[in-house]
Formats: structure tokens, sequence, C-alpha cells
């Protein structure tokens, strides 16, 4: 019975070089330039906030979203749209009008 030799780490390495070396060099192709700057996030005009609620509160609003079949978001939003008009201040709809 004979024994195979185990292939080594730095052969497969330095193979895998080799064979990646193209013949010819690469061609640069210069990506289209955008005539505005795009927003850090995901979405335009959108900026995320974390919020930090302890877990009988998260449980609450995950029990609250799930028998309404609502997102917790549109929950935290019905909440600030609460505190700004207590405050006399335009609500999220009037803030959301003046956007766009």
């Amino acid at each position: 019975m004979t024994v195979k030799k185990r292939t080594s780490l730095d052969s497969i390495l330095t193979r895998n070089l080799e064979q990646e070396q193209p013949a010819t060099a690469p061609i640069a192709v210069a990506a289209p330039a955008r005539s505005e700057p795009q927003p850090a996030g995901n979405r335009a005009g959108v900026k995320q906030q974390t919020a930090y609620l302890s877990i009988p509160i998260y449980e609450q609003l995950r029990r609250l979203g799930f028998e309404e079949r609502k997102k917790m978001h549109d929950y935290l939003i019905e909440g600030l749209d609460l505190v700004f008009r207590k405050r006399g201040l335009p609500g999220v709809d009037e803030l959301k009008g003046k956007e766009g």
C-alpha cells in the first residue's frame, strides 16, 4: 500500500497565483460620473435613527404590531406625531409635505 503525499497549502496558493496572472494587462474602465452625490443611507431623504428599548417595551410593541398587523416603525412614527402636536409643532404628515 502506497501513501500519497498530502498537498501543502503553499503549493496550492502558488499554483493558484500562477493561473490567475493574465496574459495581457487588464483594461481600466472608468465609472460614469454622477451629477449629484448619493445620500449615505439606502433611501433618499430619509435619515436612520436607532432607538434603544427595554425588553418589556420592545416585546409589547412587537406584540401590538403582530396583533394589529402593522410595523413597529408605524407606532414609532405615530408616537412622534403625538409628541410634535402636543408641543404645538407641525405633525409628521405636514413635515412630509414640506420635503417633496
